[in-house]
């Protein structure tokens, strides 16, 4: 199958990743097909969609005519089965629940042509388990948009064991033709290559709460103002969710270490229902979708430099552990799937490597974790060479 041939896409799963895919498809003039379990859902999904494109009309961003081409380009479906027989490519949005996606993964499997391509757009679950439910495991790979899809302009194509390279790059293209910029992951690791960058620094989130002296208010204060971040570490964890953040660095204790493991802080907040923004109070208490935060001092324990030490480290290991094709395609990725400013190997590269090294044996010896230990290519200098 060449480029040309995707005429149809199929999106299975309409809630908010759905959805924004399936938008984004329609808008590069494919044919798109959501598929969902209940039609109010499906109408939510739609409704969302039309919300959304208003708002590029209003912008000036989208012209009426270019709207209703778009909305014609969108349709429903209640089936499977019937919306995968004659696409092309099938993207599986379903809930992070690796049963139920297996069990779509066959589903389309059994229905769609030998040559469709079959993609994933889980942010963390193993796309080679998906792929065990599926015909032709060649053809299955992950397509890791991040949210929301329409505006985030990195989408990591992933790997499985089995996926060929053909499949990969034909992905790759449409990656492009749909208006994004794709990120090849080489290896289907926990986290693949962006949000892997960034699970140390959900375990500095949590050491930080149970060591209970270094202010949360501070730390985000700084982060806002010297890392121009919209929202600082723990605000952000709130407005996430703490059950998600929980879950999240649950999974990763038990795929890339045990030290992961979220702490007693956030275990309480979950067991008492202490959610953040979602139920109003979490880290912080939320009035009016704002957290209330003391904004009046800024932290001289954790700041800026010890997050950015953190990912250019784990960045560092995403690289020798060739999950990604070069220190130039992480960068792109943290950039465009994570509006950074940019890459961790742009960043360090003008950073003195002792500066980075000390402040991650000083987070090794006060958090007492190995995974903020300096790499050696940290304390050398030579990661400034990956290319």
């Amino acid at each position: 199958m060449k480029l040309d041939d995707v005429k149809k896409i199929a999106v299975i799963g309409s809630g908010a990743m759905g959805n924004g895919i399936a938008q984004v498809c329609a808008m590069a003039g494919l044919k798109a097909v959501m598929v969902d379990i209940k039609q109010e859902f499906l109408d939510k999904g739609m409704a969302t969609v039309n919300k959304s494109l208003d708002f590029l009309v209003n912008k000036g961003k989208l012209t009426t005519e270019k709207k209703a081409e778009v909305m014609g380009n969108l349709s429903t479906s209640l089936s499977i089965a019937e919306s995968v027989k004659d696409a092309q490519v099938i993207i599986e949005a379903v809930p992070e629940i690796m049963d139920l996606k297996k069990k779509v993964c066959a589903e389309i499997s059994a229905a769609a042509p030998a040559d469709a391509l079959i993609a994933s757009n889980t942010s963390t679950m193993s796309i080679s388990e998906i792929a065990t439910a599926g015909k032709n495991p060649e053809r299955i790979l992950g397509m890791h948009f991040f949210n929301p899809a329409p505006a985030m302009k990195g989408v990591e194509v992933i790997y499985a064991k089995q996926t060929s390279d053909a499949n990969v790059d034909l992905l790759c293209e449409l990656t492009k033709k749909i208006g994004k910029v794709p990120i090849k992951v080489l290896k289907d690791a926990p986290g693949f290559i962006v949000n892997r960058i960034g699970a140390p620094n959900q375990a500095l989130i949590s050491a930080i709460l149970d060591e209970g002296t270094i202010k949360t208010d501070a730390v985000d204060t700084i982060m806002k103002a010297m890392a121009g971040m919209p929202m600082g570490p723990f605000e952000l964890a709130d407005y996430v969710g703490i059950d998600v953040f929980y879950h999240t660095l649950k999974y990763y204790s038990e795929t890339l270490s045990p030290e992961f493991k979220p702490g007693k802080k956030l275990q309480s907040m979950l067991d008492s229902g202490k959610l953040g923004m979602k139920t109003g109070q979490g880290i912080y208490a939320w009035e009016g979708g704002k957290a209330k935060i003391d904004a009046s001092e800024q932290s001289k324990d954790i700041g800026p430099m010890e997050f950015l030490a953190i990912q250019i480290n784990e960045a560092v290991r995403v690289y020798k552990e060739k999950i990604a094709a070069s220190a130039a395609d992480i960068d792109l990725g943290m950039v465009h799937c994570m509006r950074a400013f940019a890459g961790p190997f742009a960043l360090g590269a003008g950073m003195e490597p002792k500066q980075l090294a000390d402040t991650l044996e000083k987070l090794h010896q006060k958090f007492g974790l190995k995974i903020f230990k300096p790499e050696p290519e940290i304390v050398d200098g030579s990661f400034k060479n990956m290319k």
